[in-house]
């Protein structure tokens, strides 16, 4: 590690070392609410500019690489973010964002790189950056951008660290207390010097630890720490094959693993894997068999029960699903909800339910902070009951059926405003969190159950699928629907919901909680455990936050089975007293829009809408 944090009095040392202060912001050095002991550096805007920042070890000064920096080197800088509550005003295109600069051919480069942004909301965040300075550079240096004017908040930042390595590490210093797994120093003075950490095994450490610590630095990418660790336990082909997981090899790993279990797998761990590896390739027959085999040799570790209940589920057979899951609830006995109850509910994707209720349950302060301090700012809007509908690229090139839906949603609703959103223009309604659609690997889908979230949020109104077939006016059934709760959707039974048509009076409670806490996963987990996790995330809070449940049990309950009557039956030949039947069963119909060009015939339902020949 280059630079474990700010250390000198914060100025403006262009010469000499210490924390850079910009001008626009004051700085001084403070305990981070919330963490007694730790330090680090407050920053407040002093004027109307929001280039508002500060840089350790100074900023541009020729020929001044700072924190030792070299040229043609790699390093990855990361800081921690707390915001007391989110930034205000009109923030600089680089706020709460660490941005790296250099000198090459005696000008200025002021980005040479910067770090997706932490998320301007209540909390801690973490974020960092990975750059290579050019082999022709004569400086470099590091922003940590505030971004905000006088007046529109506070930053804190801590736990900074620069490391010359392509991956984050955790963060350290010459004073971190030794694990079993590293040591650390001071190279020079304490609080005054870099830090370095050096690998190790303590005698302490069993083989079982060794292994965990060394898939723990391949699934960081700390190869080189790793392979050290690795070779301690050598011939242990159980962290090979979890090794070769976390570096994408598969094929290495099911070698690995397939010689485990003829060796006779004795605590069931190789089973376990491929059994998870069967799930992720949808063979649940081989699934079921794997993980069946796992649990009988480990039946205490419920996870491994709520993998073999997702199998059983996708097999079909969901008494025996439910039954799976029922034992591994036996020793699941610290949940934050009642699981037994939750599971009676719906036995579909228990395992990944329950681990989103652990999560919400662990960090609910903080979504609720951030959801009340939302609400406490409301956005001054024109909008009565505005309706939203989104199509990634543009309702010219969407397929068919959803241009016949949009088609349809606008005539039975002259008196409504139908908004068309598109990537090109969602930036006018809402400030989409930099790096989100990263996360989501660019999954459209999923994207847009966050935007409606985003929208509703801060309008309120309707969020209707593209693939939604609206019938009928909305208004009078919204307002019905929306007379004794803030929020409306479809549902199953209890909390469990549709999410493709949803409204919302503007200041939903609900929905801000939903909200914040659908971002938070992605901001801490940034992972998607399952396809209905939006609506996993629904249900839990209603079993963790009274007020969410109280909202949600005073609302108008309408269920999700008759508005997908239409979908069932869209490729089949139309006949006008089942339209009919099919149409006063609800006044929002979902559609699908993926289906094989040969199924659609001319007298199909399908076809009906298309060419907009219904009744």
């Amino acid at each position: 590690m280059l630079d474990p944090g700010f250390r000198g009095a914060p100025d403006r040392p262009f010469d000499a070392g210490g924390l850079y202060v910009h001008s626009h912001n004051s700085c001084e050095f403070a305990e981070i609410p919330g963490l007694p002991g730790v330090r680090g550096a407050r920053v407040e805007g002093v004027g109307a500019n929001n280039d508002t920042h500060i840089a350790p070890g100074g900023r541009n000064a020729a020929g001044a690489f700072r924190l030792g920096m070299r040229p043609g080197a790699t390093y990855t800088a990361s800081v921690s973010i707390y915001l007391p509550e989110p930034l205000t005003g009109t923030l600089n295109p680089a706020a709460l964002r660490l941005v790296p600069g250099c000198i090459v051919d005696e000008a200025p480069k002021w980005t040479l790189a910067q770090s997706a942004p932490a998320r301007n909301e209540f909390g801690h965040h973490r974020i960092s950056v990975t750059f290579t300075i050019p082999e022709n550079a004569t400086a470099a240096w590091i922003r940590l951008h505030s971004g905000m004017a006088a007046g529109n908040g506070v930053v804190y930042w801590y736990d900074y660290s620069l490391t010359e390595t392509s991956v984050a590490l955790d963060h350290f210093d010459g004073s971190s207390a030794p694990t079993d797994f590293h040591t650390f120093e001071w190279i020079g003075e304490p609080d005054a010097s870099p830090s370095k950490r050096t690998v190790r095994v303590s005698p302490s450490a069993t083989p079982a630890e060794i292994a965990a610590e060394t898939v723990r630095l391949a699934r960081a990418g700390v190869t080189d720490e790793a392979a050290f660790l690795r070779r301690q336990i050598s011939g242990d082909r159980m962290t090979t094959a979890r090794i070769a997981l976390a570096a994408g090899d598969e094929e290495k790993a099911l070698k690995a693993l397939r010689r485990v279990v003829k060796a006779g797998d004795p605590d069931g761990e190789a089973a376990f894997e491929l059994g998870r590896i069967a799930l992720a390739e949808h063979k649940w027959a081989a699934a079921e068999k794997l993980l069946r085999t796992a649990v009988s040799k480990q039946p205490s570790l419920p996870e491994r029960g709520y993998a073999l209940a997702f199998a059983l589920d996708k097999l079909k057979r969901r008494e025996d699903s439910k039954r799976a899951s029922k034992a591994a609830l036996v020793h699941d006995t610290k949940l934050p909800f009642d699981g037994p109850a939750v599971l009676d509910l719906d036995v579909k994707s228990f395992g990944a339910r329950r681990e989103l209720g652990v999560f919400l349950a662990e960090n609910l302060t903080q979504i609720r902070t951030q959801a009340e301090q939302r609400l406490a700012r409301p956005v001054v809007s024109t909008f009565d009951q505005p309706i939203f509908i989104y199509w990634a690229q543009g309702f010219e090139s969407a397929p068919p059926v959803v241009r016949a839906c949009l088609a349809g949603l606008k005539a039975n609703n002259p008196e409504s405003r139908v908004h068309e959103l598109t990537d090109a223009n969602i930036g006018a309604y809402v400030d989409v969190p930099g790096g989100l659609l990263e996360a989501l690997d660019g999954n459209r889908t999923h994207f847009s159950d966050l935007l409606r979230l985003l929208l509703l949020e801060k309008f309120g109104g309707i969020w209707v699928d593209g693939t939604c077939l609206v019938s009928e006016p909305l208004r009078p059934h919204i307002t019905k629907a929306l007379e004794r709760s803030s929020l409306f959707a479809f549902n199953y039974t209890g909390p469990y919901i549709s999410s493709w048509f949803l409204a919302a009076r503007p200041g939903s409670y609900a929905v801000h909680l939903w909200r914040a806490a659908c971002f938070l996963w992605w901001e801490r987990r940034g992972e998607l455990i399952d396809y209905f996790l939006m609506h996993h995330v629904f249900e839990m809070l209603y079993h963790l936050d009274e007020r969410f449940r109280a909202d949600w049990d005073a609302g108008l309950r309408l269920n999700s089975k008759p508005p997908h009557a239409l979908q069932e039956v869209m490729l089949q030949a139309y006949d006008p007293d089942m339209y009919q039947t099919v149409m006063e069963g609800a006044f929002a119909h979902k559609l699908r829009y993926k289906y094989r060009a040969h199924e659609l015939r001319s007298e199909s339902y399908l076809a009906r809408i298309i060419r907009g020949d219904l009744p």
